[in-house]
Order: structure tokens, then C-alpha cells, then sequence
């Protein structure tokens, strides 16, 4: 009877202590006893004291989580790195709820209920999915490749046909999506990418189609033509095949195929081309007849030409793909200003404004036939209303080629034999026949001294016009509202060149002043110049002295109802020009002589 007083005793006083434990205070800052987190157990534990336990015990930090590619790759990731992490507070706060919802009694029982049955709860996690799309983003640019079109490729000069290839892409997100049960659930798992194929737009047979098509065009070189071709020329233009390979331009697109030369190559090509073609048209020139009141061509127009380049362009590609390989190129006829038929009805022309007249008596024969020549290249051309006249541009070159001769001309300060010798006695009389006109004069240079040729007939020294191509011209603008046809005749018998100039008088006239002449410029001492050619003591005059003088000629030109228009003045200032002469060996030159050139 003893005996089982006291276990009595004992189970009594153990079941008080129970009691007051699981009612006592302590118990309400303390995880229930049979509490665990999955592997923690936490009964006992404080918050504080259950913290660090939970973060060590779960799985966060290990590369349990391996994503497999296509080929054999590996990455391998722990739920950390893709942005998982466990809410501590939020797991605690739901661990210590049990146990702690109840009291009194109530709360003795579930207490011991926990403690003889347990309680195991997962933990509350928490993803941020932005380190798990930037793995997976960078997984994918290794693994994407992108689909590979068909095409027509040049290389080392040959055309080859590159095939297309299938592209793949990883899904991303439906990627995501398979790994993320694992991911929550904390285990060891492997997931195969979720990829997608992609075809390409671009087929081999459609680059096939383009290959064909260009083997077509470099079949046989392409040659160019010119059409209705005339005498003299150029062409035909011939572009091998190995040059056409460079300038081949091949589109393969989903939609159509266009294989043809590119524009700008073909373009560079062609500009030689274009400049050899072009013609720059002719006007016609004429000569007026008085009597009929008619102009008669002297020399025909001629059709210019222009090759059009970006047509030519059209052209050659239509044709050579479809196979053609001789292809006339596009020309462009561009019509002269005045064709033959022109007729002084037309142009305003009726009658004789101005006469221009010098004299050339005493002229070489190179002398003689230069004048003719240079007077010819303005024989029948027209002037219109508000161009102005450049007689270095009518002139042209001057040159033995041209069929000039070799006479005298001034350089410097000698006179000395050049091709062209006599050419300023056409520009001193259209100089004339220009300031009789009363048109305005806008370039006009005197000689550097006076040259009898351009005092004969009365006209005295400073009405003379001298012109050096390019540099020194004779220039005057027609400033009438009609067209001014210039002629010009050679008097053989009378040594007397005429400029005629044929328009339509507008009332104006020209008064002429001076020209008036300062005091004479005496030439100076004679000039002797050593010459080693020549026999012994002999001597050679070659330049006469003449006097040095300023002159000035004034002109005022009047509207028909008698308004000054213009008011010109032209200074010309001649240099004194000593006589200049040329001696050989054992000459000795006077004692008031220039010697420029000793002899040795």
C-alpha cells in the first residue's frame, strides 16, 4: 500500500510540473516542444535562438538545380542564385502560432498533443525572379542560333550557293516554368531547356533560282553599243565576264528573287563612256543677204548628243537577265540653239548697225594667212541678246595644228617669231566694229607699244585691241533685244580686214572722241645684242624704234532719244621701244648702244 502512494505521489508531482511548465511564462516566448521546420526541430527555441538554425539547415546555397543543353552542356545553379530565399520571420512566426493559439486547458492539450505526435511545417520562401531570367537569358545566348537563309555567295571570284540552316531559340520563360516546382521545392533536379526551331525565310531553292540566273548573265561578256552609230565613233564597249562578276548584285528575299548589276558600279563604268559619246550641238552660221533680206547657212547645225546614263542603266539590266548580251545604250539628241532653218525674221536681223576695218598692208605672207584664218572663226556667228562675246572663245586654240603659220609677236619685251603672229589685227577690228555698235565694252587691252599695222587708215595709235589666250581677252555684250550676226570679209586687193556686224538699230548713237595723244616718249639708246651665229662683223636691225605716248579714246553712246547710255574711256599707255639690233664676232656697237649681250 506504501508503495503505491508513493509512484502516486511521483506521477501527481510530475503532472504539476508538466503543467506548469506548458502554462508557465516561459513557454510563451518558446517554440512548442515537437515543433520542426522540416529537418529543425525548433522545440524550445526562442525566435533568436531559431533564426540561424533555419537558414544553416535548408538547402539554398547548393547547386542542386542543373540545367542540360542540347548539346551536352552543363550549368549548374543553387536556388540562391535564381533568386530563391526563405522568409525567415514569416516561417517563425507560423511555427510559434503552434502551440500558442489556445489557453488555459485547452492549450495544456495541444501542447501535449505536439509533443507526444509532433508538428512539421515547410518553410515560407520567397522568389525574386530577376536572377533566374538573367541566368537563363544568358544561357540562351549560347544556345540560340539563328536560322541561316539561303544564299549566292561571291567568293575568290566565283559564285557558290550557300545552303540554309535550321536556327533554334530557347524559350525562356517556358523554361523557367519547368524549373520552378524544383525550385520550390528545394531538391535535386535536371531540366532540359524548352527550345523552339527556327526555319529559315529564305529556301535553298530559291537561291538556286538566283544562282541560275546570275551563271546566265556572266555567260558570255556584255557589250555595250552605241546606236545608228556615225563615222569616227567610239565603241562598242566590252565588259568581260570577271568584271561583271564584281559589279553582280544578288536579292534573294522571301518574296521575290533579282539578280542584275549594281547601279553604282555600273554607273562608274558608264561615265567614260558618257563623255566619250557626248556632243556638244553646232549652231549653224550664216551670212546675210541685203537684197533678199535672208540668211543663208554658211556652215549646217549639228545635233548635239548626251548618252542618258540612268536609262542605259534600266536597260542593260532588263536585258541581261534575260540573256542578252549585246545592248544598245540610251543617247539623247539635244538640238542646236539655231538649226539651218533658222531665218533673220526669226533672230531680229535686218540690216548693217556697225562696220569694223584695219589695214594690213605690208603684212608677211604667215602674217597675211593668219588673219584670214583667225577672221574665218567669226565669220557667221550669232551673238544673242545679253550674251557677251569672248573672242579667245571663238578663237580656239592657236596652234600650228589649227594651221596657223609662225610670225611676229610681242612677249615681254621683244618681239619676237610665234605661232599665231597677226591675230591681234582681227581682235583690233572687232574691238572697232564693237565700239561703233555702241555696245557695252567689257574687256579690252591696248599693246604694249605702238604697232604701225593699227595706225593705217587714219585711225591713229589707241584703237587697237591686243588678246593673249587665256589671260587677255576682247569682251563685249550685245545689250540690244535683238541677235547680232557678225561677219567678215578680206579684201586681198586693199589689204583691208572688215568686221559687219547685221542686227536691227535701236536708235542709238556712238560719238566718237579723240583719240588725243600725250607729248612723244623718246625710245632710248639702241639695244645690241651679241648673236655667235653670225659671220664676223656683221649687224642686224630687228626692231625699229618708236616713240612711247598715253592715248585716250572716249565714246558716248546715246538712246534715240538722245540719253547718255554709256560714257567710256580707254587709256592705252605705249611703252618707249627702242630699236633693238643683233651683231656677230669683231662688231663693235657704238659708244651710246645698250649692250644686253656682249660678246664673250
Amino acid at each position: 500500500m506504501g508503495r503505491i502512494l508513493m509512484v502516486l505521489t511521483i506521477v501527481l508531482l510530475l503532472l504539476v510540473t508538466v503543467l506548469g511548465w506548458g502554462l508557465g511564462p516561459a513557454m510563451e516566448q518558446q517554440f512548442v516542444p515537437g515543433v520542426w521546420i522540416w529537418d529543425l526541430s525548433v522545440g524550445g527555441m526562442t525566435a533568436v535562438e531559431a533564426a540561424p538554425h533555419l537558414e544553416a539547415t535548408l538547402p539554398l546555397h547548393q547547386p542542386n538545380l542543373v540545367v542540360l543543353g542540347p548539346e551536352g552542356q552543363r550549368w549548374s545553379f543553387s536556388p540562391a542564385d535564381l533568386g530563391m530565399a526563405v522568409d525567415v520571420r514569416a516561417t517563425l512566426e507560423r511555427a510559434y502560432a503552434i502551440g500558442h493559439t489556445q489557453s488555459g486547458a485547452d492549450a495544456l492539450v495541444e501542447r501535449l498533443n505536439i509533443m507526444m505526435d509532433g508538428a512539421r511545417l515547410a518553410p515560407i520562401l520567397a522568389w525574386d525572379p530577376k536572377p533566374a531570367f538573367l541566368r537563363l537569358h544568358a544561357i540562351a545566348e549560347e544556345l540560340d542560333r539563328p536560322a541561316q537563309d539561303a544564299q549566292v555567295r561571291l567568293e575568290q571570284g566565283e559564285l557558290v550557293l550557300v545552303t540554309g540552316g535550321v536556327g533554334r531559340r530557347m524559350e525562356v520563360s517556358a523554361t523557367l516554368e519547368a524549373l520552378l516546382p524544383h525550385l520550390y521545392a528545394l531538391d535535386v533536379a535536371e531540366v532540359v531547356p524548352v527550345m523552339t526551331e527556327i526555319a529559315p525565310e529564305i529556301v535553298d531553292d530559291r537561291a538556286e533560282q538566283a544562282l541560275g540566273m546570275a551563271n546566265t548573265i556572266l555567260a558570255e561578256p556584255l557589250t555595250l553599243l552605241v546606236p545608228d552609230p556615225q563615222e569616227g565613233d567610239p565603241g562598242p564597249w566590252v565588259v568581260p565576264s570577271n568584271v561583271l562578276v564584281r559589279m553582280l548584285l544578288v536579292q534573294v528575299e522571301v518574296d521575290k528573287v533579282w539578280v542584275g548589276l549594281d547601279k553604282t558600279a555600273l554607273g562608274k563604268f558608264l561615265e567614260p563612256v558618257a563623255m566619250a559619246l557626248h556632243r556638244v550641238p553646232v549652231d549653224a552660221t550664216f551670212q546675210f543677204e541685203p537684197e533678199t533680206m535672208a540668211l543663208e547657212p554658211i556652215s549646217p547645225s549639228v545635233m548635239g548628243r548626251d548618252m542618258d546614263v540612268a536609262a542605259s542603266i534600266a536597260r542593260i539590266n532588263e536585258r541581261i537577265q534575260i540573256g542578252e548580251h549585246f545592248i544598245p545604250l540610251i543617247i539623247d539628241e539635244i538640238p542646236p540653239n539655231r538649226p539651218d532653218t533658222t531665218t533673220a525674221e526669226d533672230l531680229g536681223i535686218r540690216e548693217l548697225v556697225a562696220v569694223g576695218e584695219s589695214y594690213f598692208t605690208g603684212s608677211s605672207s604667215a602674217r597675211d594667212r593668219n588673219i584670214r584664218l583667225g577672221a574665218s572663226k567669226f565669220n557667221g556667228i550669232i551673238i544673242e541678246p545679253g550674251q557677251t562675246f569672248s573672242f579667245n572663245e571663238y578663237l580656239g586654240e592657236v596652234t600650228s595644228e589649227e594651221g596657223y603659220d609662225e610670225s611676229y609677236v610681242i612677249i615681254g619685251d621683244r618681239t619676237v617669231p610665234g605661232v599665231g603672229g597677226g591675230i591681234c589685227q582681227v581682235a583690233t577690228t572687232a574691238f572697232r566694229a564693237a565700239y561703233y555698235a555702241g555696245y557695252p565694252i567689257v574687256e579690252r587691252w591696248p599693246h604694249a607699244y605702238r604697232v604701225n599695222y593699227y595706225e593705217l587708215g587714219g585711225f591713229g595709235p589707241g584703237f587697237d585691241a591686243t588678246i593673249y589666250s587665256p589671260l587677255v581677252d576682247l569682251r563685249f555684250t550685245n545689250d540690244s533685244p535683238h541677235h547680232l550676226l557678225i561677219m567678215t570679209e578680206v579684201d586681198a586687193a586693199r589689204s583691208r580686214l572688215r568686221f559687219l556686224f547685221y542686227s536691227t538699230q535701236d536708235g542709238r548713237e556712238v560719238e566718237q572722241i579723240g583719240p588725243e595723244w600725250g607729248a612723244p616718249e623718246p625710245p632710248g639708246p639702241p639695244v645690241y645684242e651679241f648673236d655667235p651665229t653670225m659671220p664676223a662683223g656683221i649687224v642686224r636691225k630687228v626692231e625699229n624704234a618708236r616713240d612711247g605716248l598715253q592715248a585716250t579714246l572716249g565714246r558716248i553712246v546715246r538712246d534715240a532719244e538722245g540719253n547718255i547710255i554709256y560714257q567710256d574711256t580707254f587709256v592705252s599707255h605705249f611703252v618707249p621701244w627702242p630699236a633693238r639690233y643683233q651683231y656677230g664676232p669683231d662688231f663693235v656697237p657704238p659708244p651710246d648702244a645698250e649692250i644686253v649681250t656682249p660678246e664673250p
